[in-house]
């Protein structure tokens, strides 16, 4: 009997070594990044929304770099509106210079019904990490979502706020950014 004990021990020692480990992971199969801001006439939003980049998000441990989830969004692409605000939220993020505004994230963990995780985000020639930034899941026109709400300030980032757009008001210090992040359930 106790040979069969010694095999079962060796065969499942075994295949814990060679086996991999079981990895929690979401799809990800488009993403939507919303900047709104305060002005002395009422909010803008400007939007930027993508369905081309598809990606696997992999959940509960730290993610290699050349692993990481990256979302790379022109800054010409920002929807705000109107030309003229367009224009303007191009200024403000220095496009000419730094034509990408970058979302990657570092490492996402389940907690209980939503996820925290750590983002590097990327604008204006800067990188502003962020820890623990909390997302929700919110189910969406047949798909669901992983949503994030972040609040920054153009000084935290390293940017002026303009002080005028399309030469008609100005515009608050503080940003309010909307991360979504549409997956396959």
């Amino acid at each position: 009997m106790l040979p069969v004990r010694l095999f079962l021990v060796a065969v499942s020692l075994l295949s814990a070594m060679v086996l991999p480990e079981k990895k929690a992971f979401v799809v990800i199969t488009g993403n939507k990044v919303t900047v709104a801001a305060g002005t002395s006439l009422g909010d803008i939003n400007c939007a930027y929304t993508s369905s081309s980049q598809k990606d696997t998000l992999y959940l509960n441990r730290q993610v290699p770099r050349e692993e990481r989830l990256r979302l790379a969004i022109p800054v010409k692409d920002f929807n705000c509106g109107n030309i003229l605000l367009d224009r303007d939220f191009e200024k403000a993020l220095n496009a000419s210079k730094h034509p990408y505004t970058k979302i990657e994230v570092v490492c996402l963990r389940q907690e209980g019904k939503g996820y925290k995780g750590n983002l590097n985000l990327m604008v204006g020639g800067k990188t502003i990490p962020l820890q623990n930034v909390s997302f929700y899941t919110c189910a969406g026109k047949g798909v669901s979502n992983l949503k994030s709400n972040i609040c920054l300030n153009f000084s935290e980032i390293g940017l002026a706020s303009p002080k005028k757009m399309g030469g008609l008001f100005k515009v608050e210090d503080e940003l309010q950014v909307t991360v979504e992040l549409q997956v396959v359930e």
